[in-house]
């Protein structure tokens, strides 16, 4: 019976003092002033490396930079590759609890895009090589190799939602709309994102705040 009452008397004291314990701790948590996170999606197109600050431990106000990389390709009769890399900048801010925040940002990213387009064919009536099927007689078959590199730039906002965990662990989901403020390029199917052009891009990352 002794040895009864003391195993119920030690069960009771750790189910009443571990729910205190993590509030306790959770009660003292300062946000970190840093993180690293690996982003896909979003500002950082196909995958990114970002780096974020706080202005101060525990401030809401902070900023993020980051360099990413995407690659696309089509092959519709002729090869079409596009790289786009990229350079992120933000200002942020956090609204919300210790842990769990909302977050707002605006940022500018510029990208620079290196399009590459084998076999395609040539319309005389255009000033471009593209990459389709010759589909009237106006087209004709060229063995072409065209290169073309532009700089490019986009304003966007993110918004999102933002954990970071006890331990450091940073998860943040959410999407970032984005406005094509420069002269038009092409993407890898062909189709031109014009100056103007208004791009809706989910994003997932996973990181580590110190």
């Amino acid at each position: 019976m002794k040895k009864a009452v003391t195993a119920l008397a030690l069960l009771m004291s750790f189910v009443l003092t571990t729910p205190l314990s993590a509030k306790t701790a959770d009660s003292t948590y300062v946000m970190p002033q840093h993180s690293v996170f690996m982003e896909i999606g979003g500002a950082s197109n196909f995958v990114g490396l970002n780096y974020d600050m706080r202005l101060k431990k525990s401030s809401p106000w902070g900023f993020r930079t980051g360099v990413s990389w995407a690659y696309n390709e089509e092959n519709n009769g002729s090869v079409t590759k596009e790289h786009l890399w990229g350079f992120n900048t933000e200002i942020n801010y956090l609204i919300g609890g210790r842990r769990n925040h909302l977050e707002l940002g605006l940022g500018n990213k510029l990208w620079m895009i290196k399009y590459k387009l084998n076999g395609g064919y040539y319309a005389p009536s255009h000033s471009e090589y593209y990459a389709s099927s010759a589909d009237n007689g106006s087209e004709q078959p060229a063995n072409i190799s065209y290169h073309k590199t532009w700089v490019r730039d986009m304003i966007y906002l993110n918004i999102g939602y933002r954990h970071e965990a006890l331990h450091g662990f940073q998860f943040r989901s959410g999407v970032t709309p984005m406005i094509h403020v420069t002269n038009e390029f092409l993407w890898a199917d062909g189709s031109s994102c014009k100056k103007g052009a208004i791009l809706f891009a989910p994003y997932v990352s996973f990181g580590w705040a110190f």
